[in-house]
This record gives C-alpha cells, structure tokens and sequence, in this order.
C-alpha cells in the first residue's frame, strides 16, 4: 500500500547500519542473531544474498582487509570505536586500458547463488531486498575506491577510454551477477537495491550531461531482469539528488532512499509536495544529529514530526537518513521505532 501511494495501517520500517553498531545493540538487548533485533525493532524488510565462497578476504589480525575487487582497508580507532576505511586504491596512478587487461577483476564463482531460495522461504513474511554490499549492484561507488576519490574525476574528465573501460568490466560483473540471482530467486524477491552515491551536501557529486552518459545506461543494465520479473527497484543515492530525481523516476525506480535531509534540497515536506506522487521515499530520519547527538525525547519528536509530513497518504518508509554509526546511543535507535509504532494518521 505505501508503494502505491495508499495509507497502510502503519508506516513501513527499515533498518540500515554499519556492523559495529549491530554488534553493539543486540548486545545490549541480549540478542544472538539479527533476526532477534529485526523482530524486536518490528522491522518489515529482510535482506538476502549469495554466500560468499571466494578466498579470505580478511587478515588474520583482523586490522587488514579487501574487498573482491581488491581494494584495501585498514581498521582504524577513534577512541573506543573502530571503523573499517579505504586506504589501497589499486587503479591510482593508472590511465591506460592496457594497464588493466591482466587485472584480477571478479567474478561470480566467488558466490554461491544455489542458497537463495532457502532464505526466499525463510523470510516469505517480509518484504525481501537485494542485500547492500555486493548484493546492491553500483557503478561510481565502486570505481571511486579503485581509481582513489581524489584521483576520480579528473580520470573521468582526462582519460575518458580508460575510466570506460573500468565502468565496462564493472558493469559487466553486475550483469551476471544479477542474472544468476535472479535465475535463482525470480519474482520472489520483492526489491533490488541499487546504490551507488551522486550527491554531496550542498549538490550533485557530478554533472547531470556526465551522470546521464555514465550512471543511467548502468541503472537501466542492472534493472533489466529485475523488472521482467516484476521486482521494484529501491534507488539508494545519498547526499543532495533532488535534481536527479526527475531521472531517477523516468528510470522506473519505486523507492528513493535514505534521504539526508539536511542535504541542500532534501527537505521532506518539499520532496513529499514535489514528488510524493510518483516515488515512495526510505529513510529520512537525521542520522548525523538526531540519533548520534540527540536525546530519547528528541527523537520521539522527531519521529512525530517527521510522519506527520511524510506519512499521510503512504509513499514512505522510516528509517535512519544514513548508516547507524557505532557511536549512535542505543536508546535513541529503540526511542525512533518506539514513537513510530506509537504514531497514529
């Protein structure tokens, strides 16, 4: 009903948060399994994916790892938390196909597609997402750690055959990818997710000409078999898109998420006015200040106001504006689902 644009007899919930964090509350409310907290959060979305069979991904002494398409990252501290972040970028420097003919680029022997359908039937009662990660095809937020971010765009704008021949072997990877996963999974799976990231806080990350030429042929790659199968397509893009969106609903896509509202353009009384009609809008609950800085009771608040603009009518779902952070008190996370469960249309 909230996808349709009809007013369910609540608001949908999503959950969305880096590791550490779901760590750190299921030890706090004495969980073992996500499920666990899923259920108690009341949460309606479940997320599937192939099992990763590949080599080992992360070193021993667990400060060191990479990522399947051979980036590196270290595991960094900042006072009592720690992070995992970028720091090997093994395209930087290059600008020359030729360079990359013998780069060890993925492939999907690295997955095991063969266990989809068990957890299809495990999670038939919810609604059923694409996992983020490797399950949530992506094109720039790929090729920004291989390349290097500082290095990104002046590839893209100075060696344009090289940066195409990257986006290619990344596209072509994805195809695959979702065909397998789809032979296995066909319309059971209710969302693909695809996230890449174009916006900054004050605009578009890239032109609109350059999004276009790149970014919506990959889009339109990706949701071919997902759509002849009937499945939604949930468009995850942080940051300040307002401009994209016209685009991104020409496209097909059902979802918008997670709405960083504090991003220029991003309010959700102007997106619900503007847009509200033709895409259902996932998150938007202030991530950075809110839920990290603020109280129980300013969360509650928040949550209040924030239905009130976006709720009535369907087209929304509750979630966090970003990735729960680690340091994110617990208290806040179970007060946002809490006030949410209390709201009334």
């Amino acid at each position: 009903m909230a996808l349709n644009q009809e007013q369910p007899d609540r608001v949908p919930f999503f959950y969305w948060d880096v590791p550490d964090f779901g760590i750190k509350i299921m030890k706090h409310l004495g969980f073992n399994t996500r499920d666990q907290l899923l259920e108690f959060l009341d949460v309606d979305f479940r997320w599937i994916e192939p099992e990763y069979v590949g080599p080992n991904l992360i070193a021993q002494n667990n400060k060191k790892k990479k990522d399947i398409w051979g980036v590196g990252y270290s595991k960094i501290k900042t006072g009592e938390y720690e992070y995992w972040e970028a720091d090997e970028f093994p395209l930087a420097g290059l600008t020359e196909p030729e360079e990359i003919e013998d780069y060890p680029w993925p492939t999907t022997d690295l997955f095991d597609f063969t266990v989809l359908p068990g957890l299809i039937e495990k999670y038939k009662e919810y609604a059923i997402m694409t996992a983020p990660g490797y399950s949530s095809p992506g094109l720039f937020r790929i090729m920004y750690r291989l390349i290097g971010k500082e290095n990104f765009i002046d590839v893209m704008m100075y060696h344009p055959k090289f940066f195409q021949t990257v986006a290619d072997r990344v596209i072509e990877f994805y195809k695959e990818f979702i065909k397998l996963f789809f032979d296995y999974a066909g319309n059971k799976v209710d969302f693909i997710r695809i996230a890449d990231d174009y916006g900054e806080s004050s605009g578009l990350s890239i032109s609109k000409d350059l999004w276009e030429f790149y970014c919506k042929p990959a889009i339109e790659a990706f949701i071919e078999i997902p759509k002849q199968h009937g499945v939604k397509f949930y468009m995850h893009s942080c940051g300040a898109v307002r401009k994209l969106l016209p685009e991104i609903i020409s496209l097909g896509a059902d979802v918008l998420d997670p709405i960083q509202t504090r991003a220029d353009g991003m309010e959700p009384s102007g997106l619900k006015e503007d847009f509200g009609k033709y895409i259902t809008f996932s998150g938007a609950l202030d991530e950075e200040l809110l839920l990290r800085q603020g109280t129980p009771e300013t969360v509650k608040q928040g949550v209040k106001d924030l239905l009130d603009t976006m709720a009535p009518g369907g087209g929304f779902f509750l979630g966090p504006s970003h990735k729960l952070k680690v340091e994110t008190p617990v208290e806040n996370v179970i007060a946002m689902y809490e006030a949410a469960k209390e709201w009334k249309y």
